[in-house]
């Protein structure tokens, strides 16, 4: 009798960052199969060994060049992923010091916008997700927090 061998299940971990800068907040446009551009945050898998705020940094970095500031996690979020592989992810609010972005060949533009303008733009399916399973008090806590950012920079 032959033995069936368990099915080994895997779970991705992601990372994103929602970055302000003076008031506004940054997308990226996704190089993604041809004639699909979604916009999304920067961020990206975590390696082997690597904790969460060291893959935020890398992958900010990779994908746009900046050092940013962490200021904490305002959510988590669940994914299925191309053949229905899951991916968790955790969303942090950062701060970065600058707006002048340079992109890796992940993605294809930028934007710095207000949150309200995030509704103009086609968001990866990841990314609505994500935005729709972060609690409201966790919105709200990250609104204020961006807020104070606001007026620290006037």
């Amino acid at each position: 009798m032959q033995r069936k061998q368990p099915r080994q299940r895997t779970m991705g971990m992601s990372v994103k960052a929602i970055i302000w800068h003076r008031g506004r907040i940054l997308i990226l446009q996704k190089n993604d199969r041809p004639g699909r551009h979604p916009w999304e945050f920067p961020g990206g898998g975590l390696e082997f060994g690597e904790d969460f705020a060291a893959a935020l940094r890398r992958e900010v970095r990779e994908e746009t060049g900046l050092a940013v500031e962490i200021l904490g996690p305002v959510g988590l979020w669940n994914f299925r992923r191309h053949l229905g592989r899951p991916l968790t992810g955790v969303m942090f609010i950062c701060r970065a010091d600058t707006e002048e972005v340079t992109l890796s060949f992940e993605h294809l533009a930028y934007r710095w916008v207000r949150p309200e303008e995030l509704a103009e733009y086609p968001l990866h399916a990841s990314l609505r997700k994500a935005l729709a399973q972060i609690r409201p008090a966790q919105l709200a806590q990250a609104a204020k927090l961006a807020q104070q950012l606001v007026e620290e920079n006037k």
